[in-house]
């Protein structure tokens, strides 16, 4: 593998282990978090108990959300990417990744403006950041192997 193919994986790595870590967190949540707590301004303890099994249903979806995601970015990576070097999967990997994490940041930012709470937003930039930096690199890679053949 290249250099190059390897600063790639190594970014496209870190944006699944973000994922994943996310989406464990999500699944394994008892009640929701600081800064839902912040934007509601509610604490959870004084949400009826019907809402609070609304709100962790909701967080189990979107845990199953998260790890979806995460395990289709790990499995292209290591087969179609890495293995194989199937030309869509540098297409494909950020363009997945992108969907999420942009819908993901753009949520996390109008909690953020709307309410003042401590959205963790920067975990969702540099996601988005590190998929763009990863498909602009792995498409320079791709023309600069095609004009060498």
């Amino acid at each position: 593998m290249s250099k190059i193919k390897l600063v790639v994986v190594l970014l496209y790595s870190m944006v699944v282990l973000i994922t994943a870590v996310a989406g464990l967190q999500f699944m394994t949540a008892t009640e929701y978090f600081d800064y839902h707590a912040s934007a509601a301004g509610m604490e959870w303890t004084h949400l009826n108990p019907d809402l609070q099994m609304l709100i962790l249903s909701g967080f189990k979806v979107t845990g199953a959300g998260f790890l979806t995601v995460a395990l289709n970015l790990t499995l292209m990576i290591l087969f179609s990417f890495t293995k194989h070097a199937k030309s869509w999967s540098g297409i494909a990997i950020p363009l997945v990744g992108l969907v999420f994490w942009s819908v993901v940041l753009s949520t996390t930012l109008l909690v953020f403006s709307a309410t003042g709470a401590a959205a963790p937003w920067g975990a969702s930039l540099f996601c988005v950041i590190a998929l763009l930096v990863g498909l602009f690199i792995s498409q320079r890679e791709l023309k600069e192997q095609e004009m060498l053949s």
